[in-house]
């Protein structure tokens, strides 16, 4: 009996130290970092580049309409990251540039966010189950004037034991109308490093 009790110890010790989940501020010291993007690392870059974007002026003084109509046009991910959380960057920064007034995003076409009930709504003009009438005429769609296009980069060092993963984003706005850039800028660069031990990292 003394001998279970005694093999007993160590699991009864293994149960009491074990704590499940627990909710945390996702921006606090208590969140996770890891080698690559974090949650508090998408929500900087996106503040950032948000606020350099309306602080530059080009939507308050490059002639156009008032909102604009913008559309992503590409989100390229050159990192090792290949699960990049790149709605939740891309969404924080149409919600901002959204709630200025100042622009608006189509979601008929581009490379996020996009809805298929605007063509699917067209197609269902003879359609007999709908009221045709009810059915928008040919033509209404918006063409952006504005496209954002979005890189995320990623430069990898190594030294002896020592790693170190820099990353930044890169976003400008292109007018489609005649070609120019009107706006560039990159994130703040963020840097991730690490030193193995002897056996393993």
């Amino acid at each position: 009996m003394k001998r279970i009790l005694l093999l007993l110890i160590p699991l009864f010790l293994a149960v009491g130290c074990k704590s499940g989940p627990k909710r945390i501020d996702p921006q606090s010291d208590d969140a996770i970092t890891t080698m690559g993007v974090d949650y508090a690392e998408i929500v900087e870059w996106s503040e950032t580049l948000t606020r350099r974007m309306l602080d530059d002026g080009f939507l308050d003084h490059g002639g156009y309409d008032s909102p604009v109509v913008m559309v992503v046009s590409d989100i390229e991910n050159k990192t090792d990251l290949s699960q990049f959380p790149r709605e939740s960057m891309l969404g924080r920064i149409r919600s901002t540039l959204r709630q200025t007034r100042k622009v608006v995003f189509t979601s008929a076409y581009g490379r996020d966010a996009t809805d298929e009930m605007t063509r699917d709504t067209q197609d269902l003009a003879n359609d007999p189950l709908f009221d045709n009438r009810q059915v928008p005429a040919q033509g209404q769609a918006a063409v952006a004037r504005l496209s954002l296009r979005t890189q995320i980069l990623w430069h990898h060092a190594a030294e002896g034991r020592a790693r170190q993963n820099t990353y930044e984003v890169r976003m400008f706005v292109t007018d489609v109308v005649n070609g120019l850039v009107v706006w560039e800028d990159f994130s703040n660069p963020l840097a991730k490093a690490k030193s193995r031990g002897g056996i393993g990292f």
